[in-house]
């Protein structure tokens, strides 16, 4: 009696996603640090790269702080023609600098809207899709307060999607994005440093931009200092992405939990 011996070769190949094929355009050359822990506190700019519609190849560019300041209120006994000739002074003054900062940031701003309703809860993975590239490195661009020195930190791409047929309200509070590890008794929050977003009162009204069908936004965490290998995932909201592992060093976690807030969830 023969024998026929079949060998089943099974391919795990590595689900196709949009984000495949969209690139992300930087210097390669560039010098990149590990930000390290608590510097954002000195640091100006914002982590989203891009939103939009689907383009092939992204410049990565960063919005600075989302909205301009306004401009500075006129003078008492000033009219207003000599306003707007001393604002264009001040704004011509600023050119100096923002030929250097448009190198890194982005000129436009997000066009935000406004309303009354708590929107974060129609954030979900039936609407938005999360896609992170946590093997990838891409350049974080920073400028510092005090010196304006553009600071460049090792960072990871991350790709979300609205995959429903509507237009989707995303809120603006972009430190929601954030890296969630697999910890002692579960996934906490875990930042690169010990600063801490509060509000005194809740908003009147919420703040947020139109993500359209189909349409994605673009958005970078800071790579962590190497430790230990952990399950993650990311999380916007009720969104969240497959798990994914990470190295991070244990005193950033360690400093977490001994801080006075613990973890956050």
């Amino acid at each position: 009696m023969k024998f026929l011996l079949i060998i089943l070769i099974v391919c795990s190949c590595k689900e196709k996603t949009f984000a495949d094929d969209i690139a992300l355009n930087f210097h390669k050359s560039e010098n990149l640090t590990i930000q390290k822990f608590n510097e954002d506190g000195n640091e100006m700019g914002s982590s989203l790269i891009y939103y939009g519609k689907i383009d092939s190849i992204i410049d990565v560019k960063y919005y600075r702080n989302m909205i301009e300041p306004p401009p500075p209120p006129p003078e008492k006994m000033e009219n207003r023609k000599d306003y707007e000739k001393n604002l264009l002074q001040l704004n011509k003054e600023k050119d100096p600098s923002r030929k250097l900062e448009n190198l890194y940031f982005r000129t436009k701003e997000i066009p935000y809207l406004s309303t009354k309703d708590y929107i974060a809860d129609s954030i979900t993975n039936k609407n938005l899709s999360i896609i992170v590239k946590e093997k990838d490195t891409i350049p974080l661009y920073k400028m510092d307060y005090q010196s304006n020195e553009i600071k460049k930190h090792k960072a990871f791409p991350i790709f979300f999607k609205n995959i429903s047929g509507k237009t989707l309200k995303i809120p603006t509070e972009f430190y929601r994005i954030a890296v969630f590890v697999d910890y002692k008794n579960g996934f906490h929050l875990i930042r690169n440093s010990e600063h801490l977003v509060l509000g005194c009162f809740p908003p009147i009204e919420f703040s947020y931009f139109d993500l359209k069908p189909n349409e994605i936004i673009v958005f970078a965490l800071p790579h962590l200092k190497k430790g230990l290998n952990r399950k993650a995932k990311i999380k916007f909201y009720n969104a969240e992405s497959k798990e994914f592992n990470i190295s991070i060093d244990e005193k950033i976690l360690e400093k977490q939990e001994r801080s006075n807030f613990g973890f956050l969830e």
